[in-house]
């Protein structure tokens, strides 16, 4: 009888581990897809720049931006917003920098729904962005990568 308990709390204790490292590759995956999906955003921000398509440059590139904050969340308070009111309110409570560039980004975002944007524009907020990835430590994609 011993025994066989002793083999339950083994099973069960390997069980836990198993259970325990998928966790931590799922959150690590999560992560790191959402660092992955930021390079894409921003290298189509790139390829619309290049294109003269501001309005949608403006656009990858705060979407870019999005799922660098996102990452962060996901990493520091294992939460992924599931909206900009949400992910502004955790931005706020957690990272107070990235929160006041997105807060001041956005309205640019916003007015890519009914404006075209500058070339200004998408200047100022390609190196917002890019002072977000050099902070996370995210390689910043360059014309070779379109």
């Amino acid at each position: 009888m011993q025994l066989l308990l002793g083999v339950n709390v083994y099973y069960k204790q390997q069980k836990d581990l198993i259970a325990w490292m998928f966790t931590i590759n799922v959150e690590i995956s999560m992560s790191d897809e959402l660092r992955k999906k930021a390079r894409n955003l921003y290298i189509m921000g790139l390829y619309a720049e290049k294109k003269g398509f501001n309005s949608e440059a403006v656009i990858n590139y705060c979407k870019a931006l999005f799922a660098v904050c996102d990452s962060f969340l996901k990493e520091k308070i294992d939460m992924i917003p599931e909206s900009h009111t949400e992910r502004f309110r955790l931005l706020q409570k957690n990272d107070v920098q990235l929160y006041v560039i997105c807060d001041k980004l956005f309205p640019m975002y916003q007015a890519t729904y009914t404006k075209i944007s500058t070339e200004k524009e998408v200047e100022h907020v390609r190196k917002r962005v890019c002072e977000v990835f050099r902070r996370e430590g995210i390689d910043i994609p360059i014309e070779e990568d379109l």
